[in-house]
């Protein structure tokens, strides 16, 4: 915004609203809600932006506009490079971490199923048999439609039940912590090139 002891806090104010609601806008657009981001700045932003040149001195009034261009340019740009980040980080999950931690709570969870069954087969060989309620209730629901490509998983095949999950979800679940919003506010003015340069 223009440096000038002679704005006034109000507008300085005035002047953030109307930066965050165009970045909001930025964000929306590149994320396919261009609707919404439509909305924003035909119907939002007009009067932000009338309501700040109000607040301005007179002698500043003039620098309104190219104020507001770089602001749009340096806004478009920081959605820009937040984007190319988010896609270095999301591939980063898909092929490396997310495949690493589900490898290990799949591990675990078989490891589990494999002691729960051991210890069911030896109850009945000891003529103890006992009621099987977590075995009984998945079998009740009989087979688990998942539909990865033609096949078919039945409940109470844990082990390919996390591997199906393995295969269908990683970019969904990277997607999902990775929020473009999030990455955009976090870049102000640091330098994000260098990192997605090296990718």
């Amino acid at each position: 915004m223009i440096a000038s002891t002679k704005v006034t806090e109000q507008a300085e104010n005035r002047w953030a609203k109307i930066v965050e609601r165009f970045r909001a806008a930025c964000v929306l657009y590149k994320e396919g809600d261009e609707s919404e981001s439509r909305r924003i700045i035909k119907e939002e932003l007009p009067a932000l932006i009338r309501s700040w040149i109000k607040l301005l001195p007179s002698s500043l009034k003039n620098d309104a506009k190219a104020d507001l261009r770089d602001m749009f340019n340096r806004e478009q740009s920081i959605v820009d490079q937040g984007i190319r980040l988010r896609n270095v980080y999301r591939d980063t999950l898909i092929r490396q971490i997310i495949p690493q931690v589900e490898e290990q709570v799949a591990a675990k969870y078989r490891e589990i199923y494999s002691n729960e069954q051991r210890r069911q087969i030896l109850a009945h060989q000891d003529g103890a048999a006992r009621s099987q309620p977590w075995l009984q209730a998945a079998a009740s629901e009989s087979q688990l439609n998942r539909k990865s490509e033609t096949e078919t998983i039945a409940i109470d095949d844990v082990s390919s039940i996390i591997d199906a999950v393995q295969r269908s979800n990683s970019e969904d679940l990277a997607m999902s912590v990775l929020p473009l919003k999030e990455i955009v506010g976090s870049i102000s003015n640091a330098q994000v090139s260098d990192l997605i340069e090296q990718r």
